[in-house]
């Protein structure tokens, strides 16, 4: 199974896509439940993710990966605390995996302090949270340890997979995690749905809605997935247990698609393809 749990959702009202809010108590046991049915072996949790940490400490998560992220702008002189805190609000004695949630935080020093976390056994793979292929250029061109990398990627944002870097970071031995491949919900939304900030983009979001237009939304998200086996892990985050069970039987029947129908949805405008400057009102 490749794919992995987000959490965001348990710590926080997020998503373009979501009227549900934070998960409540009763539907995150359920959703962690119906998750080791089916086979997901992976959470991926953040110190910046509001109380997702506390509430994933609350229930028995020995039998999963975890990868976790440190906060976002964490000195050196910080690090041994901040692991250690999440390390108790998680009820962990290890994480599997822990990312720097913004790549402008390295250092040396940083770093100095991580790899004494993993000689005493409380951290496996190190790595970085990266936006932009630029931005993974310049965090290698810089020495910096990359055993694991999360990047965006979604059948609008092609960036990685179309600038070969898939294919350097697994030659690297770099393991690889994909976030966003619902684009916060945005692809999963029928197109009269959509905020009015997304009627700029209406070209290359009408390519998509008239792409295949048998699939659902969700299949037709999915559909990346055969096109990347570079990839590790896919992180999907849901609201409700019924998502993710909707979101594996899509998984389980996913046919490859063809390169050049995939190119032909790829779309370079920041505007559309990066959360971070979509206007909320």
């Amino acid at each position: 199974m490749r794919l992995a749990l987000g959490t965001v959702q348990f710590g926080l009202d997020y998503g373009v896509s979501n009227r549900a809010g934070e998960v409540p108590d009763d539907e995150l046991d359920a959703i962690l439940t119906l998750a080791r049915k089916l086979g997901v072996d992976t959470l991926d949790t953040a110190q910046a993710y509001g109380k997702a940490e506390a509430r994933l400490g609350m229930y028995n998560t020995a039998d999963f990966q975890l990868i976790n992220k440190l906060a976002p702008g964490i000195q050196a002189v910080e690090i041994a605390t901040s692991v250690a805190g999440s390390l108790q609000r998680l009820a962990r004695t290890r994480l599997d995996g822990l990312l720097l949630h913004r790549s402008q935080d390295a250092s040396p020093a940083l770093f100095e302090q991580l790899a004494e976390l993993q000689r005493q056994g409380k951290v496996g793979k190190v790595g970085v949270s990266v936006y932009s292929p630029e931005e993974l250029a310049l965090w290698l061109a810089q020495g910096y340890p990359l055993e694991l990398v999360q990047l965006p990627a979604n059948l609008l944002d092609q960036r990685f997979l179309r600038s070969g870097w898939l294919d350097r970071l697994q030659a690297q031995g770099c393991e690889i995690h994909v976030r966003s491949l619902f684009l916060q919900g945005l692809l999963l939304m029928q197109p009269e749905l959509r905020p009015a900030y997304f009627d700029t983009f209406g070209e290359p979001l009408a390519r998509l809605d008239e792409w295949h237009p048998h699939l659902s939304p969700l299949h037709k998200a999915l559909s990346l997935i055969p096109a990347l086996p570079q990839v590790s892990r896919f992180v999907v985050g849901v609201c409700h247990a019924h998502e993710l069970a909707a979101i594996a039987s899509t998984y389980a029947h996913l046919h490859p698609c063809h390169d050049d129908e995939l190119a032909a949805l790829a779309c370079d405008e920041p505007g559309l393809i990066n959360p971070a400057m979509w206007s909320r009102s």
